[in-house]
């Protein structure tokens, strides 16, 4: 698969069970992955999961829609909505990824929109 359908896959992974969860996210990513945003830095498939998993409980029902993604020299770069259980937009924004060489995901950057008007 490319970056960008990884990606695709990589944005499921936030409403799925546990143990679903762990295993894309070992197929996807490196042990060592590393992820930010405005809310967190975590390292690693676990902590990362664990994340996940707060998300599902901050938002129960919430999901990501990827709207694009553009994919270059293993760098990906997609723009996404987070959706309410009855598909509302709650949130949009942009993440950045970066591919090892064996094409598994080893660093993100999620950015968020601001809510303010």
């Amino acid at each position: 698969m490319t970056g960008k359908e990884n990606f695709k896959l990589y944005a499921e992974v936030w409403s799925m069970p546990a143990k679903e969860r762990v295993w894309h996210l070992s197929e996807l990513v490196t042990s060592d992955v590393t992820y930010a945003d405005p809310n967190a830095s975590i390292t690693g498939i676990e902590s990362f999961s664990a994340y996940m998993g707060e998300f599902q409980n901050s938002i129960p029902g919430g999901h990501f829609k990827v709207i694009n993604v553009c994919e270059h020299h293993s760098q990906v770069l997609a723009q996404w909505e987070l959706l309410a259980q009855n598909e509302k937009v709650l949130q949009r924004g942009t993440s950045y990824a970066r591919l090892d060489k064996d094409g598994k995901f080893c660093l993100f950057a999620g950015f968020f929109e601001s809510n303010e008007h």
